[in-house]
C-alpha cells in the first residue's frame, strides 16, 4: 500500500478539470491555474506578505469561506507551488480547518537539517498534511507521466523548470520518482477487512487499561484502525486521540485506511513514531530546552565528531589518545545511549558501579572514563543546541516528570492514548507514556511478547509482563483488561502448527501459555520443509526451491529469503544472483557500482590525484587508458594546478586520443562544478541535465529497476546529508562519507518505497527486517540452534561489555538479562516462520543436534535433502600483469595479505590515500620519529620528543595536555629500555619465498634479541606474520623478536616458522608473483581509501 497514493489520485481528478478547461494536455503552471478559480470554485486573494491573516506564513486556506490566501511577493514559480499546495489541503484534510498556517515546502527545505532529523520525521495531523499538500502540488503541477513523457522527449529538468514555470526542486523529485522507481498506478486503500469478534471486543474494549495480544497474522492493524473508529463514532475527538508507533508508514497507513473508511476527521489523529512526538514537543516548546525551533538532531557520526574535538579538554585514564578516537568513540556513545534510554545518568551510573564487585583495574579505569565522556558529551549536546535520538524521548521525559506544568498543555490534550508493538518499548518510552495524557486518559496498547525481538537494543519484554502489575500499583487494578486476537488470516493451517509449535516449545510457555488461534483458511495440502544442507551448499538448495515454487505460480517477487545477519544476506544475494535469480537486496548503498560511478565524479573534483578515473572504466565514454591515468597521476604531483579536476581545463600534452576524448566527455558532464559545488545539486544536475546513470530506462528487467532503485535511494541520501552549513559542499560530503564507513555506519536506511513492490525479485532481509511483512514463500536461512534455541550462548556475551553495561545499570538483574536473552533467541523462530503464508522452507545443517527442537518433528515440517545443484562460480581472481617488486617492505606486504586490491592501488599505481588524518595517528608517527633520535642519533629524549613533535605540527602542551602526555607516556615506554644497552639496528631485509622484504629499524636487547617498537595495538596477527621473516633477517636467523606496543603497554614474541612454506607470508607472496589483485572482503574495507573504485560489492 502507497500511503500517498490518495493525494496522487485526487491531483490526477483535478488536474483533469483544469486542462479540460484551459485547453492545454501540457500547460503552463500560469494557464493551469488561471482557471482554478472558476473550474474548482475557490477564490485566490493575492495578499500583502504582511497580511494577518497569513500568520507569518506564505499561504493559508480558509475552507469555510472557500478561499485562498497567498502573498503576492512570491516568484511566478513560487506562487504557482504554493496554490497547488494549499488546493491539495482543500482536496485531502478533513472539513476541520486545520491548525496553524500553512507554507511552501520545497525540497530544498532539507537543507537548513541536521543529517538526523532528517531521519526523524514529525508526524501529527498538521505535518502529515503538510507532506500529503505537497505530493499533490507537484502531481498536480508536473505529474510522473508528464514528467516520463517530457524526458523521452528530450526534456531536461531545468528546461521543463522554466518552460512550465516550475520550482526546480519540484522537477527534480518529480524526475526522480519518475525514471527511478517502477510506474505503478496508485490505488485507494482496500476496505478494512470486517472485524472478528474477539476483534471487535478489543476494539470496543471500555476499560481504562487494555492490553490486545495480537499474534502474526491475527489483524493488529485492522484492529487498531476499528479501535480508533469505534472511539471516534462514539463522540471522542479525533484531536484527543494519539497513536504511537514505530515506524511512520504504519502511521500513515492507519490515517489512510481510517480516511478510506469515511471515519470523520480522520487525519486529525496524531499518529506517529515515539521520537516524532517527542520531537514535536522539543519543538513546540524548545524555549523550555534551550533550543531552536529548528531542532538539530545529532547521528552517530556527528556526535563522533562532536566529542573528537572535545577531547583535549578531558581527562582520559584508560583511553590511550594515541588511539584513533574513531576506533572507540563509537562504542563508548552506544553504551552512553543504552544508559539514556535508561534514565541512567553519569552520577547514577558511577553510584551503580559502586555498589558492585571490585573489577580489574583496566575494567575500572574505562568506567571511569565512560562517566567522564558521558558527563562531557551531555554538556556539548547542551552548549551546542544539539539532541541524540535518545534526547528525544529523555527530555520530554523528564520535563514531565520535573515540571509538568510548563509541558501540560501539550501532553493533556490526548485523553486516549494507543500503542502499536508494545512489545519493543524501552524503558524510557514506558515511562513517556506514562506521563502523556490527563488523570482519566485511557491507554490502549497491542503487541505479542512473542514477538518482542529487539531485547539486544534496550526493549524490555516487562512492559507486556508486567503490564497489570504496572497499573494495579497506580490504583487501577478493576480498570484493566487483556484481551487475545484468535484467528490468523495470514497462514495456511499447516504453517499455523509450525508457528504455534515454535510458540509452545518456547521458554516463556510455563509463564505466559500461547494463547490459540484459529486459521481462517482451509487445509493446503502442503507441508512446510526441513531442508538440511551443507554450509556450502545452502545457496544451491535455496535456488532449487525457488525455482520449484515460481513453476507452481509464486512470483520471485512473493518470495522473502530471512536471515539472522546482514553479511549472511550478502553472501546469499552474491551466490542467489550468479543463479540468474534476481533478488531485491540493495545492500551497502556505497559499494554498488552504479552509485560508486557518481562518488568517483565527485572525488575527480575534491582529490589531488585522478585515481577515480578507474571507477569509471566500466563506462565506454569515460575509459581513460591506464597510461593516461599514470600520466595524470605523475602531474598531480608537481601542485594545485593539475589536482581536483583543474587538470580538465588544462592541455596536457601526452595524453592519447583516447584520452583526449575521455578528458572532453568529462567536461561535457561535469560543466562548471567545482569541489565547492552542492551534492544535492551536483546529482541532480548529472542525472537530470546529463542523463548520466539513466540509460538503463528502457531495461525494465528486475536487475535494471533495482539498480535505480539504489540511485533513488542514493539520491535522497545525498539529499539528507547536503545541508548542514559547511557539510554542503562536495568534499565536505565524501570527508563525511568516509569516516560514516570508518565507524561502521550503514547508509542512512531508508525503507523502500512502495513502489519496490512492483519488482519481481526475491526480497531478503534479516529477521528484525522482517517484522510486520508477510510473503507467499518463505526461505528461512541458517537456522541453527546457536541463534534460536533456548540454551544457546547469549547475544550478549562479550563479557567485557557486560562489564561495562551489567545489568544493574540497566534497570535490570543478572537472570532477568539471561532470561529476555534466552525469551528473543526463542522469538527470532517464531518471527521467522510467522511471515509464510503458503510455503515455509527452514534450511540448517547436517548436525541433527543443532537444530532447534520445535522443528524436529516431521508431523510439523517435512524433513528432507537439499538439492546441491552446482552454482555459477564466483568470477576468477582477477590478475593483473604485473612483475613482484625487488624489494617489498613490512608494511605494504601485510597490506597485501589484507586486500591485494588495495595494495595495488597503493604501492603500484602509487594512489595516495586521500583521507582525513586524526591527530592521535600524526602523534603516533612522531613518538616513533623520537624514538629513532634518541636511538639512532643519541639524541637525549626530552629533546628528541619535542623536536619530532615540532616536525609533525602537532598541538602544544597548553593546547592539548593529555595528547602530551599520552604521547610522553608512550615515548617513555619505549626508551626504558635505556640508550647505550639496546643497539639501534637499521632497516634491515630478509627473503621469504624468494622475496626480498624490508623490515624497519629495530632494536637489539643486551641478550641479543631483536625488540620491535610498534603503536599498533594488535600484536598477535603481527608476531604470527613476522615468524617465517626470522629466518634470516639481516643475513642470520633471529632466534626470538619482542614486539612491543608502545600505546597499550602490552608486549608479545615471536619464534622462526618450523616451516616457511606452510605461513600466510609464504603463500601471499605466491599471489604476489602470480599477479592476483582481487578485493577481498573484511573489516579493512571500511577503512579503504579506494573504496570508490574497489570492484568490491555489497
Amino acid at each position: 500500500m502507497n500511503t500517498f497514493d490518495r493525494a496522487r489520485i485526487e491531483a490526477m481528478n483535478a488536474r483533469a478539470k483544469l486542462i479540460a478547461a484551459c485547453g492545454n494536455d501540457y500547460p503552463t503552471s500560469e494557464q493551469l491555474l488561471a482557471v482554478a478559480e472558476s473550474t474548482l470554485g475557490l477564490a485566490i486573494d493575492w495578499v500583502e506578505p504582511d497580511n494577518y491573516a497569513l500568520g507569518g506564513g506564505d499561504a493559508l486556506i480558509q475552507p469555510w469561506m472557500k478561499t485562498i490566501l497567498i502573498r503576492n511577493d512570491v516568484r511566478l514559480e513560487e506562487r504557482a507551488y504554493l496554490l497547488a499546495h494549499e488546493l491539495g489541503h482543500w482536496y485531502l484534510d478533513s472539513p476541520k480547518p486545520p491548525p496553524g498556517t500553512t507554507s511552501t515546502s520545497f525540497i530544498s527545505d532539507v537543507a537548513g537539517q541536521s543529517p538526523g532529523s532528517a531521519v526523524v520525521d514529525g508526524y501529527g495531523a498538521w505535518e502529515r498534511q503538510e507532506l500529503q499538500a505537497n505530493i499533490f502540488a507537484r502531481e498536480l503541477l508536473l505529474p510522473k507521466s508528464a514528467a516520463r513523457a517530457l524526458w523521452s522527449n528530450g526534456w531536461r529538468s531545468r528546461q521543463i523548470a522554466t518552460s512550465f514555470q516550475l520550482p526546480l526542486e519540484v522537477v527534480r523529485q518529480q524526475l526522480a520518482d519518475a525514471l527511478l522507481l517502477p510506474d505503478v498506478t496508485p490505488v485507494l486503500p482496500a476496505p478494512t477487512h470486517p472485524p472478528s469478534d474477539a476483534q471487535r471486543r478489543a476494539a470496543q474494549a471500555p476499560e481504562k487499561y487494555v492490553n490486545v495480544v495480537a499474534g502474526p497474522g491475527t489483524g493488529k492493524t485492522t484492529t487498531l484502525v476499528h479501535r480508533v473508529a469505534h472511539l471516534i463514532a462514539s463522540g471522542v475527538p479525533a484531536s484527543k486521540i494519539l497513536v504511537m508507533t514505530f515506524t511512520n508508514r504504519a502511521a500513515q497507513e492507519l490515517v489512510e485506511r481510517l480516511t478510506a473508511a469515511n471515519v470523520p476527521n480522520a487525519s486529525h489523529i496524531w499518529a506517529g513514531t515515539f521520537h516524532s512526538f517527542g520531537l514535536e514537543l522539543l519543538r513546540k516548546h524548545h524555549h523550555l530546552f534551550e533550543l531552536t525551533p529548528q531542532i538539530k538532531v545529532a547521528d552517530l557520526l556527528q556526535q563522533v565528531r562532536m566529542m573528537v574535538e572535545e577531547l583535549p579538554t578531558l581527562e582520559l585514564k584508560y583511553f590511550f589518545r594515541l588511539r584513533n578516537p574513531y576506533d572507540w568513540l563509537p562504542d563508548v556513545l552506544k553504551i552512553i545511549h543504552r544508559l539514556k534510554e535508561e534514565l541512567v545518568f553519569p552520577d547514577d551510573y558511577a553510584a551503580i558501579l559502586q555498589t558492585l564487585p571490585a573489577v580489574d583495574s583496566d575494567v575500572a579505569l574505562e568506567r571511569d572514563d565512560i562517566v567522564t565522556v558521558y558527563r562531557a558529551y551531555e554538556a556539548v549536546l547542551r552548549r551546542d543546541g544539539w539532541v541524540d535520538y535518545p534526547d528525544l524521548l529523555v527530555r520530554p521525559t523528564l520535563r514531565a516528570r520535573d515540571d509538568r506544568p510548563s509541558v501540560a498543555a501539550f501532553l493533556e490534550q490526548y485523553d486516549h492514548v494507543l500503542v502499536d508493538e508494545y512489545q519493543d518499548v524501552n524503558h524510557v518510552m514506558i515511562e513517556f507514556v506514562k506521563k502523556i495524557g490527563p488523570p482519566q486518559r485511557h491507554l490502549w496498547v497491542v503487541g505479542d511478547i512473542r514477538q518482542a525481538i529487539h531485547h539486544w537494543r534496550g526493549a524490555s519484554i516487562q512492559s507486556l509482563l508486567k503490564f497489570d502489575e504496572a497499573y494495579v500499583a497506580m490504583g487501577q487494578g478493576t480498570s484493566i483488561q487483556r484481551y487475545s486476537l484468535d484467528i490468523n488470516r495470514r497462514s495456511s493451517p499447516e504453517i499455523l502448527r509450525a508457528v504455534e509449535r515454535a510458540g509452545t516449545e518456547h521458554v516463556l510457555q510455563p509463564l505466559v501459555p500461547l494463547d490459540p488461534v484459529s486459521p481462517s483458511r482451509s487445509a493446503s495440502g502442503i507441508m512446510p520443509a526441513l531442508i538440511h544442507t551443507a554450509k556450502d551448499a545452502q545457496s544451491s538448495a535455496i535456488v532449487a526451491q525457488i525455482d520449484q515454487c515460481r513453476v507452481a505460480g509464486h512470483s520471485y517477487g512473493s518470495q522473502g529469503i530471512i536471515s539472522s545477519t546482514n553479511v549472511q544476506l550478502d553472501k546469499l544475494a552474491q551466490e542467489i544472483e550468479r543463479a540468474g535469480i534476481p533478488v531485491l537486496h540493495i545492500g551497502e548503498l556505497s559499494q554498488r557500482a552504479e552509485v560508486k560511478e557518481f562518488m568517483c565524479l565527485m572525488q575527480l573534483l575534491t582529490q589531488r590525484t585522478p585515481g577515480a578515473l578507474l571507477g569509471l572504466l566500466r563506462l565506454n565514454d569515460l575509459s581513460m587508458p591506464a597510461s593516461d591515468i599514470t600520466l595524470l597521476t605523475s602531474l598531480s604531483k608537481l601542485g594545485p594546478d593539475y589536482q581536483s579536476g583543474r587538470w580538465l581545463k588544462q592541455p596536457i600534452q601526452g595524453l592519447s586520443p583516447k584520452g583526449l576524448q575521455v578528458v572532453q566527455a568529462l567536461n561535457e558532464l561535469l560543466g562548471t562544478s567545482t569541489r565547492n559545488s552542492r551534492p544535492w545539486a551536483f546529482v541532480c544536475d548529472l542525472m537530470f541535465e546529463k542523463g548520466f546513470g539513466l540509460a538503463s530506462l528502457t531495461d525494465h528487467s528486475a536487475t535494471a529497476q533495482i539498480q535505480r532503485l539504489a540511485l533513488w535511494q542514493f539520491m535522497y541520501g545525498v539529499r539528507n546529508s547536503d545541508g548542514v552549513g559547511s557539510q554542503a559542499t562536495l568534499s565536505k560530503f565524501l570527508a563525511r562519507e568516509d569516516f560514516r564507513r570508518y565507524i561502521g555506519q550503514r547508509s542512512v536506511e531508508r525503507s523502500l518505497p512502495p513502489e519496490a513492490a512492483a519488482i519481481d525479485a526475491v526480497r531478503l532481509m534479516t529477521v528484525h527486517g522482517s517484522k510486520g511483512l508477510e510473503f507467499d514463500v518463505v526461505h528461512m536461512a541458517n537456522v541453527e540452534k546457536s541463534r534460536f534455541g533456548a540454551d544457546a550462548p547469549p547475544r550478549f556475551d562479550d563479557d567485557h561489555q557486560a562489564l561495562l553495561l551489567p545489568p544493574e545499570a540497566l534497570n535490570s538483574t543478572p537472570q532477568i538479562r539471561a532470561e529476555g536473552e534466552s525469551i528473543e533467541r526463542n522469538n527470532l523462530l517464531y518471527v521467522g516462520v510467522s511471515r509464510a503464508k503458503d510455503r515455509l522452507y527452514v534450511y540448517c545443517g547436517t548436525d541433527a543436534s543443532k537444530i532447534p527442537t520445535p522443528l524436529c518433528d516431521p508431523s510439523i515440517l517435512t524433513p528432507s535433502r537439499g538439492t546441491a545443484n552446482a552454482l555459477v562460480a564466483a568470477p576468477p581472481l582477477a590478475r593483473v600483469p604485473l612483475a613482484a617488486p625487488a624489494t617489498i617492505s613490512f608494511s605494504a606486504l601485510d597490506g597485501f595479505m589484507s586486500c591485494s586490491l588495495q595494495y595495488h592501488y597503493a604501492h603500484e599505481l602509487n594512489l595516495p590515500p586521500e583521507q582525513e588524518m586524526d591527530i592521535s595517528i600524526r602523534a603516533r608517527r612522531s613518538v616513533l620519529a623520537g624514538l629513532e633520535y634518541v636511538y639512532r642519533d643519541g639524541v637525549k629524549p626530552q629533546e628528541a620528543f619535542l623536536q619530532s613533535w615540532g616536525e609533525k605540527t602537532l598541538p602544544s602542551y597548553a593546547e592539548d595536555k593529555t595528547l602530551s602526555e599520552h604521547a610522553w607516556i608512550a615515548f617513555t615506554r619505549g626508551t626504558a629500555l635505556q640508550p647505550g644497552i639496546a643497539q639501534y639496528v637499521p632497516e634491515a631485509t630478509a627473503s621469504v619465498n624468494g622475496q626480498v622484504i624490508t623490515m624497519p629499524w629495530m632494536l637489539r636487547d643486551a641478550n641479543g634479541d631483536l625488540v620491535w617498537l610498534r603503536t599498533g595495538i594488535g600484536l598477535s596477527e603481527v608476531s604470527r606474520t613476522v615468524r617465517p621473516i626470522l629466518e634470516n633477517l639481516g643475513g642470520s636467523r633471529c632466534n626470538n623478536i619482542s614486539i612491543h606496543s608502545l600505546v597499550t603497554g602490552c608486549s608479545e614474541s615471536a619464534v622462526p616458522s618450523v616451516r616457511a612454506s606452510g605461513t600466510s607470508v609464504f603463500k601471499a607472496i605466491t599471489a604476489l608473483r602470480a599477479g592476483e589483485r582481487s578485493a577481498s572482503r573484511g573489516k579493512h574495507c571500511n577503512r579503504c581509501a579506494y573504496s570508490s573504485i574497489c570492484a568490491q560489492r555489497y
